[in-house]
């Protein structure tokens, strides 16, 4: 009876380390990726730092509206309302 607690013990503790060690990897995992992404996303802007004003350039930049609310044709608005 009692070695039976202790294998079923054994095979718990067995268990418990393997979900410790699954949740570790997991967690190095993400904190790795990040830690690409971060380095994907400095490469990026040290690559894409432009100081053209040329059409071309600007038609692919983002332009930020600082209108509060956006407006739309009225086909657009017939077709998403």
């Amino acid at each position: 009876m009692k070695e039976e607690k202790k294998e079923k013990g054994k095979k718990e503790n067995g268990k418990e380390n393997v979900a410790v060690d699954l949740l570790s990897l997991v967690k190095d995992f993400f904190k790795l990726q990040n830690q690409y992404n971060h380095f994907r996303i400095k490469e990026y802007k040290e690559w894409n730092e432009k100081d053209c004003d040329c059409p071309i350039c600007v038609d692919y930049t983002v332009q930020i509206c600082d209108e509060e609310e956006p407006k739309y044709c009225d086909g657009f608005r017939e077709e998403w309302e």
